[in-house]
């Protein structure tokens, strides 16, 4: 029975360690940590101009964003096509993912690409030639094969002025 109780315990305890790893970084971050999301952006130079050209982004792997009508901030790799940058969500993966939702309806963003932070609109983009090219930016960032991926929705970004 001691040995029940014992094991209770500490499974117990690490789900409770498990809750403070995954919901802690929401209030008490600046930004996401890892995979894990985070509070919001406020560490960076905000960048001020409008962004026509985001291929300074194209070898970038991995971005913090948040929307502005949420409070906490996410990871996401970024695809530049033709200086047209595109931030990715895989739709179902994990199941629990909803910001592709809020997105699509308020789409004001603040994108932290190499600690400069760019106010920008996300506009979902259902363009079929984007998951093939998409594929090929995987392999040449990660040297993972994309192919096999689930669906992946992919919003546009635009770049807009701060508090607009």
């Amino acid at each position: 029975m001691k040995v029940l109780r014992w094991l209770a315990k500490a499974l117990f305890a690490l789900v409770v360690l498990a809750l403070v790893a995954v919901f802690a970084p929401r209030f008490f971050t600046d930004g996401p940590l890892g995979p894990i999301p985070g509070g919001p952006l406020k560490a960076g130079e905000l960048f001020e101009f409008p962004v026509s050209d985001w291929s300074f982004a194209a070898d970038v792997k991995q971005i913090e964003f948040q929307l502005e009508n949420e409070s906490i901030s996410r990871t996401s790799w970024i695809l530049v096509r033709g200086g047209v940058a595109y931030v990715p969500c895989g739709a179902c993966e994990p199941p629990m993912k909803r910001w592709q939702l809020a997105a699509q309806a308020d789409g004001r963003a603040l994108l932290r690409i190499e600690g400069k932070l760019y106010p920008a609109r996300l506009t979902r983009d259902d363009d079929a030639s984007l998951r093939e090219f998409a594929r090929g930016e995987v392999m040449r960032k990660y040297g993972v094969d994309a192919s096999g991926a689930g669906t992946t929705l992919f919003f546009r970004v635009d770049s807009r002025a701060a508090g607009s």
